[in-house]
């Protein structure tokens, strides 16, 4: 099963060490066969996610220009008006970056700032049709790999993946909370030729990495994303 590490940029990291230690943990996965390109469409060997960081357009771009490394961009809609969202497309496309993994946000209520009201311009399923009904001017419609990050423990989450797939999403990506999603929205995404991955932040993984794989590996998943807290961390070989 493929193995695949997400990380937020940095907020004020040394930015050469923090690259530097990412080719280091891509080296140590690949040494131990956890980041094999066996997916149908394959997708990167890291995916970034914008923080308030070093910028994530400029730290993917890079990390393909100087190592031949293929990235995802990770994004949110909180707080994002259209002009953002569509200047952050526009750059992705300018610098050949194909797949992007958009999720709605975590709402104030989830963060230290509950008293914040969130700000939705567009919402995925918006951003979905902007991207699969050609409404940005110069980009093909089949240019972007469209992840979508949905939850999968309702029945309101089994009619959003509904309608991401008639939109035209690419791949879905399943937040695991602790407890194993929904079997029939998985198999639904399956039946529609569609890659499906778990997320799973590297905290609520007890054990070795393996263990939790074969937790998890009769779900039918493509894949498993790990969100780690640090690129020193070493997560993926621990109690191996």
């Amino acid at each position: 099963m493929r193995i695949i590490p997400q990380i937020e940029t940095p907020v004020s990291e040394n930015y050469p060490a923090f690259e530097e230690n990412l080719i280091k943990l891509l080296d140590g996965m690949d040494a131990i066969g956890l980041n094999r390109l066996n997916t149908k469409q394959s997708l990167p060997q890291l995916i970034i996610e914008q923080n308030f960081g070093v910028n994530a357009l400029l730290l993917c771009n890079d990390l393909k220009e100087k190592h031949n490394i293929k990235t995802a961009y990770a994004f949110n809609m909180r707080d994002k008006n259209r002009i953002s969202v569509l200047s952050d497309l526009i750059t992705l496309k300018q610098t050949g970056i194909k797949d992007i993994i958009v999720s709605e946000g975590v709402h104030p209520l989830k963060t230290e700032f509950r008293a914040a009201k969130p700000v939705y311009d567009i919402d995925i399923l918006g951003l979905g049709l902007i991207l699969k009904r050609g409404l940005i001017s110069g980009v093909p419609l089949d240019f972007f790999n469209f992840g979508a990050a949905v939850a999968a423990s309702a029945s309101v989450d089994f009619l959003k993946v509904k309608k991401l797939i008639d939109i035209g999403a690419d791949r879905f990506f399943i937040n695991y909370t602790g407890k194993d999603p929904y079997e029939d929205i998985i198999k639904y995404i399956k039946s529609k030729n569609k890659e499906v991955f778990l997320h799973v932040k590297e905290l609520n993984i007890s054990g070795s990495t393996d263990d939790f794989i074969k937790k998890v590996e009769n779900l039918g998943l493509d894949g498993v994303i790990i969100k780690i807290t640090d690129e020193k961390a070493n997560v993926f070989t621990h109690g191996k």
